[in-house]
């Protein structure tokens, strides 16, 4: 109580103390007091505006928050997290990388993190979906569909018809087998429909139009062509092959190549002024070897249409800076200077002074270009299967096509992907390629100062499916691998080492195996790994085939059943090589098929069936060839298996294991590999169907449970990997049987059949599949 009091006295004493202040003392008071209060009014105007803005800020925040919650989920603590982390809006979610996501935003692991940005994705291609697409325009599709397909990336009914029923079934919400299938359909009719208004509303072609002289060309091209305002010979001679490929429809870069090279053949030209002197002949010289022209620039030129040194000198530098790619004016000024001082020096010279030209390339690259004599075929009075002797006339009657087309040129409107062109050169014409490679690099040495080998890529990004040919084929990008920096001198230098050691081994007329080259020179290469990708990397860039580089890889291939073949002068009868067989050799090109009464032949995976097919004496019951690549199939094997198809003109069947790997192993049989895509034309056998073991051949032939094997999950993704290749998705029943494999985890050897009885293979399984076309 006492301190209290105190406390009171105190303060009654301080306030009376403060009325009793002088006179003066309190103006000076109540003018600094006015003062305060001033200061206080300029100094609470900008917290009024900060209130203001923190009010517009949480409002904002609130708004985020609430869409972040839109996403499934996605609650209040989770949408504070990704607000405070930067993350405050569903756009700015659904363009970040789930790593990334994982790692700011706390608590959230990479998982969560893939989900949200799959989920945000979703959410905003709803909302950046446009009013009008077009889809409700197809029967069964209402706004729900038409969302659904938007967000799956369908944005426009062209899209939808170039899509596999099996895929939209899968990529699209609440859509079975039956509805994908039906609005492929619908998809593939409206399509169809507007394009035949299109062609309705097009101008008709006028008379005098003369575009059809030139060769390949149909009333297809003419009329886009005509289209494109392409309307004579002459205004078609004066385009570039790549602006005419991307202006008119269907037609690709080497078709425009082609078709631009006729037209300046058989363009008009005007009358030149005579010369009053006669020129003499210019010896043949290649474009490179001139200062200042290096290889791309050499190939603008070819493209143009500018061959040769004479009329690179009588052009008008203005035309050839127009029509050549990365040729401007100053550049065609020069160059054609630097020509025209040259032409004199060359005219007193007898002989060329380069090598000539490289070999034309041939759009038909799957055949050998060595001469074979006629196969004598007989007829062996065994019975075939009917489905196998459907499938025979099937085969047959399609090749015809395909050369008929080729021949009558049809295949410039065909929208054919841009591969590099591959050809079988004799011993001499591969070493004048690989002289004319070193004469470039020395050429790039003396002008540029930084000489390089351009190689063709085998990246995958380089493989391309031809859907016409049915092949996996080379692309025609390439890598360069100069001399000019340390990282890349040890792999140049390989590569010339590789290219002197094949020179010799032409010149002598010597074949090797992989393992000798590398042996040749062991403390260059190191290591095998870099010899053997050397090689291929050699042959693509000659644009031939590793057999025409004279090196080889050992053969682990054999083959037997009715036919006779010549392997360098010995006559060998195939039906007399015991259960052992006849090992494919390496060097095909001293291999030719004699005669032959077979009417189809089996390829087998593992060598244990062909032993069981071989005690049977299989071929005595159905005339066939039987062959093993022993596992994926040697270069050889898929060589012989290829030859014999096309010069037998008869078809081939797989057997394979039913399981990811065995797949794999047709599809390299069937397209080719990518490793070796540069050489799929001579290797690949697109005829050849899949006979078993089929995933639904388990159950068909009671397979018991006890022999199948439960798929790892390396095998599921192997299969899933392969269900993305187009050529696979183009084949129905592929698919079907590897979605089947898919449901039912479960793979199986072709030994399997040894569970009912060693002889089921041959008793059972192959006559039934062959009855019965149960093939893929």
């Amino acid at each position: 109580m006492a301190r209290k009091k105190s406390t009171k006295t105190k303060s009654v004493q301080t306030t009376l103390g403060e009325h009793e202040e002088p006179a003066k003392d309190k103006d000076i008071k109540k003018k600094e007091d006015a003062g305060k209060k001033t200061t206080r009014r300029r100094k609470k105007m900008p917290h009024k505006k900060k209130s203001t803005q923190n009010k517009k800020s949480k409002k904002v925040k609130d708004a985020g928050l609430s869409q972040l919650k839109e996403i499934p989920g996605v609650g209040p603590t989770l949408a504070s997290r990704l607000a405070e982390s930067g993350y405050s809006s569903i756009e700015t979610i659904s363009k970040t990388k789930p790593t990334t996501l994982a790692k700011k935003v706390e608590g959230l692991g990479k998982k969560g993190a893939s989900d949200l940005v799959d989920k945000a994705k979703t959410i905003s291609r709803k909302m950046s979906k446009p009013k009008e697409l077009g889809f409700k325009n197809l029967p069964g599709v209402g706004e729900t569909l038409e969302t659904r397909l938007y967000v799956a990336g369908y944005d426009s009914i062209e899209k939808i018809s170039q899509a596999s029923a099996a895929k939209l079934a899968r990529e699209i919400e609440g859509l079975g087998k039956k509805g994908a299938s039906e609005l492929l359909s619908e998809a593939k009719k409206y399509v169809t429909q507007q394009q035949a208004k299109k062609k309705k509303k097009k101008k008709k072609l006028p008379k005098d139009l003369n575009l059809r002289k030139l060769s390949g060309v149909g009333k297809k091209l003419e009329s886009r062509l005509f289209e494109a305002g392409y309307d004579s010979i002459e205004k078609v001679a004066k385009a570039s092959p790549s602006k005419l490929s991307s202006e008119v429809e269907g037609l690709g870069e080497k078709g425009a190549q082609d078709l631009v090279a006729d037209a300046k053949k058989k363009a008009p030209t005007k009358p030149k002024a005579p010369t009053k002197q006669k020129k003499k002949d210019i010896p043949s010289v290649k474009l490179t070897s001139i200062p200042g022209i290096g290889s791309k620039t050499a190939a603008s030129l070819k493209n143009a249409g500018y061959d040769s040194l004479q009329q690179i000198a009588d052009s008008d530098p203005k035309d050839i800076a127009k029509e050549v790619d990365g040729v401007g004016k100053k550049g065609a000024k020069k160059l054609v200077e630097v020509v025209a001082d040259i032409i004199p020096e060359l005219e007193s010279i007898a002989e060329p002074i380069a090598t000539k030209a490289r070999p034309a390339k041939r759009r038909k690259s799957g055949r050998r270009a060595m001469k074979r004599f006629k196969v004598k075929r007989t007829k062996s009075g065994l019975p075939v299967p009917k489905k196998v002797k459907q499938v025979t006339k099937e085969m047959r009657a399609h090749w015809k096509e395909i050369d008929k087309r080729e021949e009558e040129g049809e295949l410039i409107d065909e929208d054919l992907p841009d591969t590099m062109e591959v050809v079988a050169l004799t011993g001499d014409e591969t070493k004048e390629e690989l002289a004319n490679v070193a004469i470039e690099v020395l050429n790039e040495a003396l002008t540029t100062g930084r000489p390089a080998f351009e190689i063709p890529s085998r990246s995958s990004d380089n493989i391309v499916w031809d859907e016409f040919r049915d092949l996996l084929l080379l692309g025609t990008k390439t890598i360069s691998r100069p001399y000019h920096s340390l990282g890349s001198v040890v792999d140049a230098t390989r590569t010339a080492r590789l290219m002197e050691i094949v020179y010799r081994l032409l010149d002598e007329n010597l074949h090797a195996t992989k393992r000798e080259v590398f042996y040749s020179d062991v403390n260059l290469f190191r290591d095998q790994r870099y010899s053997d990708k050397l090689i291929e990397d050699v042959a693509s860039m000659l644009h031939t085939t590793r057999d025409s580089i004279h090196v080889v890889a050992s053969a682990r291939g054999s083959a037997l059943g009715r036919v006779t073949i010549r392997d360098g002068g010995d006559l060998i009868d195939l039906t007399r090589m015991g259960t052992g067989g006849w090992s494919i050799t390496p060097f095909l090109d001293q291999v030719e098929i004699v005669e032959s009464d077979a009417e189809f032949i089996i390829v087998s995976e593992k060598d244990a069936a062909v032993m069981r097919l071989a005690e049977a004496k299989y071929w005595n019951r159905q005339p066939c060839i039987v062959i093993t690549g022993k596992g994926s199939g040697d270069i050889a094997t898929r060589a012989f298996l290829k030859m014999l198809v096309r010069e037998l003109e008869i078809p081939a069947f797989a057997l394979m294991d039913s399981d990811p790997y065995g797949h794999y192993i047709y599809s390299v049989f069937l397209r080719g590999s990518k490793r070796l895509s540069y050489e799929s034309p001579f290797i690949a056998t697109p005829e050849l169907k899949l006979l078993g073991v089929l995933s639904r051949d388990l159950d068909r032939f009671e397979i018991p449970k006890s022999v199948r094997i439960p798929m790892e999950d390396s095998d599921i993704k192997r299969v899933k990997e392969m269900l993305k290749e187009p050529f696979v998705q183009k084949n129905k029943e592929w698919v079907k049987d590897l979605e089947l494999m898919l449901k039912i985890k479960e793979k199986a050897e072709i030994q399997a059949f040894a569970s009912h009885s060693f002889k089921y293979l041959t008793d059972e399984y192959l006559p039934t599949k062959l009855e019965t076309g149960d093939w893929i």
